[in-house]
Parts: C-alpha cells; structure tokens; sequence
C-alpha cells in the first residue's frame, strides 16, 4: 500500500502526480504517488481551474506551457464588443492583440478604426483557485522534500482545509496563515516581500519551504508569479534544518530540470541580487 498526503491514508490505487501540472511549468520528475480518485477529482477541481484562469493564461501562453493537450494557451474573451457594438472574439496572444468579427466570420485588421478600443465582457476569475492550489502543492511538495517528517510533524490538515475548500461549507476555523497572489502588503510586511521575490527569482515555477519555530510555511510561484503563501502549525524542531535543507528547502522547475537548493543559500543569492 502506499500512503497519498492528500487524504491521509494508504491507497490500494496509485498513480503518479505532478506536483506542477506540466502546463503550470510542471516536470516529470517532480511527482509523488497518490490515490488515483482523489487526484482524478483535485486535478479537474484544482489544477485544471488554475491552468485555465485568465491571469494565469498569460504566463502560459508567454512560457509556452502547454500540458498534455499540446495545445498552446491564448487568453481569449469570447464576448467583447467594438465601439460601434460589432460582437468580437478577442484574442490577448504573447504577439498581441487579435480580433475575430463573429458577424462577418473575419479577422479585424488593428488599423480598423473602430479596433481603438475593445469591451470585454463576462471575464471570470476565481479568487480562492489561487491559495487551493498553493494549498496542494505545499501538502505535495511537502512530503515529497520532508517525507515521513513532514506527516508525523506538520500539521498538514490545515492545507487539506484550504486545498477541498467548500464554499458553501466553510471549515469553522484554521489555524492556517495566509498571503494570496492579490495581496496588499502592509507597512513592514518584509516577510511577505522576501518570499514574492525569492520564488519568482528564477522566473519559473517553484516552491519556497520555510519552517519556523513553530510553523511550516510554504511559498508558491507558478511560471515565474508568485501565486501564495500558507503557514501552519508545525513542531519543526523534529525536521532537517542542514545542507540543502537549512532554513528551509526551495525548489525551481528550471531549464528542464529540478533544481533543489537550501533557504539560506537562495537568501543569500537574493541579497547580492538586491545589491547590484
């Protein structure tokens, strides 16, 4: 049987997952094994969502992350109108701007006076995806550096609270902290500055985990932006805190490859960066 961080039980059903979606910057040989339902459903609930959000779709199409579909990522609005009220698709590709008139079945040249401007209607974007996925990764990513230390000392429920977010059911409490993609940082908030710039550092996809005294937190970019941060009870004491490990463990998804290296040495990177 093989234990799945996701439901905190053994599974009869494994499979392999990507802790980064291959269209999030992912990488083969960034998986664990979990139960096979669950992470069936969380893909299509979690990663599927994300990788299809209208911010995120820009880093993917600017990246060329395109998954297992191999079908390129466009930010597209299907609905949007010019100034004379033509019905329009639009296209926001890394080469720029592109629109469809649906009446006359035709591509609208940029020089078409009436392309000055474009409303765009019916733009979704769902403000919790975010900190769900940053939840998956950090309970992923997790076990994956720390392994049995990080079952047996992290209070990890707390990331399975945030990661099944039910919004008609929400959990009565959590103990968890929390930073989203949309954050204000208030005055002094160096914290939240030093991990938005430690994991977007290698303008790629990664995870920045930092164990304190008593919490285990974990930072989360998604093709170079940082996407969240989530904190939660941890008896740290009992986890590694040496070699690549000291201070905590950051992880890139960098040039095809995985690229591991300890919070002491990235913060230290980051400073001379800061100094030039």
């Amino acid at each position: 049987m093989t234990y799945c961080v996701y439901t905190d039980k053994e599974t009869l059903d494994p499979s392999p997952e990507h802790i980064f979606p291959l269209s999030l910057g992912g990488h083969d040989d960034f998986v664990i094994d979990v139960d096979r339902k669950f992470n069936n459903d969380i893909g299509s609930k979690v990663d599927g969502k994300l990788a299809n959000d209208f911010l995120i779709l820009f880093e993917r199409d600017k990246a060329g992350a395109v998954g297992h579909s191999k079908k390129h990522p466009t930010p597209t609005v299907k609905n949007a109108k010019l100034t004379d009220g033509t019905p329009v698709q639009a296209k926001f590709s890394k080469d720029g701007l592109l629109l469809f008139d649906l009446r006359a079945g035709k591509h609208i040249e940029r020089s078409d006076s009436r392309a000055q401007q474009v409303q765009c209607n019916n733009i979704k974007i769902d403000i919790d995806i975010d900190l769900m996925f940053v939840a998956k990764v950090a309970l992923s990513a997790g076990h994956y550096a720390y392994g049995i230390d990080f079952v047996e000392n992290v209070q990890a429920d707390e990331f399975r609270k945030i990661m099944n977010l039910d919004k008609q059911n929400l959990p009565k409490s959590s103990l968890a902290r929390v930073y989203s993609r949309f954050h204000v940082p208030e005055q002094g908030d160096d914290m939240f500055h030093i991990l938005k710039m430690m994991s977007e550092i290698g303008n790629c996809s990664s995870v920045i985990i930092v164990p304190s005294s008593e919490t285990f937190g974990v930072a989360v970019a998604v093709l170079g932006k940082f996407l969240g941060f989530i904190s939660v009870p941890c008896n740290s004491s009992n986890l590694l805190n040496e070699g690549d490990y000291k201070y905590g463990h950051c992880i890139y998804i960098q040039d095809d490859q995985v690229k591991r290296f300890s919070f002491d040495y990235m913060r230290l990177k980051l400073l001379k960066v800061l100094e030039k």
